[in-house]
């Protein structure tokens, strides 16, 4: 068995928040970066909670690799970063260079992804510019891990847990807290947006 590290919560959060994000992200990629305090709370959630970062973790649409960085501080054996943006990519290896981690990088895809791994985290698009991209991350998701955690809009809650019960998966612990973007794009009215979140511990029935 991998042996946790005994990393504090705060502490986490103070290491993420170090991590560069991409200073002129891309719209139609939904490239909303996920904030250090509901990384470091996901995070926590995952490894200190329930130990599934143990063994080999997966981020999908990685960005910069903020939650993929976190994992590898956190432990995990193994640690899988993706994203489709090559710029994200470059920038996540800076990241993890700087943390003194190591993550196997991938552009590429998600529905390009082959193998199996222990644990998914992902903070995917909300779907607010391309409907139901959020499912498509979720569909992939539960094919590449018995256990997901996964951050989306509150506003979405129950459209989502009905959609996770008809894949036989169980929402098995939900956490609600408020994420703030920085203004990134020219329809920001303000230096920091708030939307609510959930975190999600999704698990498979079988």
């Amino acid at each position: 068995m991998v042996e946790e590290r005994t990393l504090s919560k705060r502490h986490l959060e103070i290491q993420l928040g170090k991590l560069s994000v991409l200073e002129t992200p891309q719209l139609r990629l939904e490239q909303y970066p996920v904030s250090a305090n509901v990384a470091a709370e996901l995070l926590y959630m995952a490894g200190f909670e329930h130990h599934d970062l143990q063994g080999q973790t997966i981020d999908l649409g990685t960005g910069t690799g903020r939650l993929a960085i976190g994992a590898a501080m956190m432990g995990s054996r193994r640690v899988v970063g993706v994203d489709i943006d090559q710029r994200s990519i470059a920038l996540a290896k800076e990241n993890a260079m700087a943390a003194g981690v190591q993550v196997e990088w991938v552009v590429s895809h998600i529905k390009d992804i082959m193998g199996r791994y222990d644990t998914l985290i992902m903070n995917p698009p909300y779907g607010t510019r391309s409907p139901h991209l959020d499912i498509q991350f979720l569909e992939r998701a539960f094919e590449l891990a018995p256990v997901s955690y996964s951050i989306h809009k509150s506003s979405t809650r129950e459209f989502l847990r009905r959609f996770i019960e008809k894949r036989n998966r169980r929402v098995d612990a939900v956490r609600s807290m408020s994420l703030d973007i920085p203004h990134l794009f020219p329809f920001h009215n303000k230096k920091w947006e708030n939307i609510e979140v959930d975190l999600y511990r999704i698990i498979s029935e079988a």
